[in-house]
């Protein structure tokens, strides 16, 4: 590949990266940033006005004093104080190891932090209902934009701790979740097998996986496998934009320059793909680098799809 398209490719990276840190990354469509801590928002204890954690024992935690904890982790973790949300949550899993719920929200901080063998085990043990980690806990003890949290859920005292098996949002968003462990961790087929069996678990919210492991794929610089998800993303959810941008971003690193005309030369589907990315937000946060590498490879932005 000549200097020139590396340093065209290199100027798109940099473009992209910074629109990137607005992806939630188990979200759909780009969002802002999260805002700053909501002042007076207590930083690892419950909602306003409840005891601290601390004021229970161990197991001896009430309902409302797990939900109001799960709430503020949540919370946390949205506001990335990563640290915040995995203290009060490795309390509350050593007290109700049972609950699914409270390892997600334990493994997304973990995530967030970087702490990737602790995130593989607590997203482990959100699957297998605690099991795992009474059997094995990991090192440092028990055991993401809000990463695909099932904010709606709740724990309840009327019911028995809900099955990983039959809550297909539970499975779900803790083997996506695994997914983007593995891609951090440079386990690949781990993380396409993960993706593929969150699909299959949840499948109303495949789109939403695929799209992310697109993304992760492309954070990583692994162009082959962040074909093949955007691939799998376009499959089920065509009219997602930003899907066929990572598309042509992934083919566009197989590029060449024209020794003659100094122009792209790009791989099949690659034109195509940008042009449908404009054709379906033109206005994108990706709209100007998709029209630059268009008018590099000297070909008409008018787009070749039709609504």
């Amino acid at each position: 590949m000549s200097s020139r398209l590396i340093g065209l490719l290199a100027v798109i990276a940099l473009a992209v990266s910074p629109a990137l840190a607005q992806l939630p990354p188990l979200g759909g469509q780009p969002t802002p940033l999260p805002a700053p801590p909501a002042p007076g928002l207590p930083p690892l204890g419950g909602a306003a006005g409840l005891p601290p954690l601390g004021a229970a024992p161990a197991g001896n935690l009430s309902v409302e004093a797990v939900n109001a904890d799960l709430k503020t982790a949540r919370a946390a973790n949205l506001e990335k104080r990563f640290a915040d949300a995995e203290t009060l949550m490795l309390k509350d899993t050593a007290a109700k190891p049972d609950q699914p719920y409270l390892w997600i929200e334990l493994g997304l901080a973990q995530l967030g932090e970087k702490k990737y063998t602790e995130a593989e085990s607590s997203f482990n043990a959100a699957l297998s209902g605690g099991d795992t980690a009474q059997t094995k806990a990991p090192a440092g003890g028990f055991y993401v934009e809000g990463k695909g949290t099932a904010a709606h859920q709740s724990i309840t005292s009327s019911a028995p701790p809900p099955n990983p098996k039959s809550k297909p949002e539970i499975e779900g968003i803790a083997l996506s979740s695994l997914g983007e462990v593995y891609i951090r961790t440079n386990r690949i087929p781990d993380a396409q097998a993960a993706f593929d069996k969150a699909a299959g678990a949840y499948p109303a919210q495949a789109p939403l996986y695929y799209g992310n492991e697109t993304v992760f794929f492309f954070q990583i610089g692994n162009a082959t496998a962040q074909l093949d998800a955007a691939n799998k993303a376009i499959a089920i959810d065509p009219n997602r934009a930003r899907n066929y941008y990572f598309k042509a971003q992934a083919l566009t690193t197989q590029a060449q320059v024209d020794p003659k005309t100094q122009k792209l030369i790009l791989p099949a589907g690659c034109l195509e793909a940008y042009q449908k990315y404009l054709e379906l937000d033109p206005n994108g946060q990706f709209a100007p680098d998709t029209k630059a590498i268009i008018a590099a490879a000297g070909a008409s932005l008018k787009p070749v799809f039709k609504k």
